[in-house]
């Protein structure tokens, strides 16, 4: 009765496992195609929360940088490490939006509970100068829209 269960489930693990390597391999080349189609902010904004972080990793991998998503740093599944190093907090804030300093304690909190000693917050908009010149006393980097 135990083989024939095992025999029975042992295909539906190989069905599941092929269903998800398509679906991760469409997924990617999903992403790699709105990369090579990004010309403005304004595309940057169209994109959900989801498909913003996996380009903001793509340009870090293409940078040569090793990528993980981590659930360590960020909320809502936009945290990035960067080769075990850097912390990337991801927000996808409307161009006229103003990232204030809470936001970046956030993320040196986390930085200093994992001991992570560099930082990078990326968002489409802008950050307030307090949220400039605690990033720059946290070691982080600041990157906004225009600069993305």
């Amino acid at each position: 009765m135990l083989t024939m269960l095992v025999l029975l489930f042992f295909p539906v693990i190989i069905l599941f496992g092929v269903y998800k390597f398509l679906f991760d391999l469409t997924y990617k080349i999903k992403i790699s195609n709105l990369f090579e189609n990004i010309n403005s902010t304004q595309d940057l904004v169209r994109l959900c929360m989801k498909d913003f972080v996996q380009i903001s990793a793509e340009i870090f991998r293409r940078k040569g940088y090793k990528v993980k998503l981590t659930d360590k740093c960020g909320e809502e599944g936009n945290g990035l490490i960067l080769n075990n190093l850097i912390y990337v907090e991801i927000w996808k804030y409307s161009a006229d939006h103003f990232t204030d300093v809470e936001a970046a304690m956030k993320l040196a909190k986390c930085m200093r509970n994992n001991s992570i000693y560099r930082g990078i917050f990326i968002t489409l908009g802008d950050f307030k100068k307090c949220t400039r010149t605690y990033c720059h006393t946290n070691v982080i980097q600041c990157i906004n829209g225009e600069q993305l």
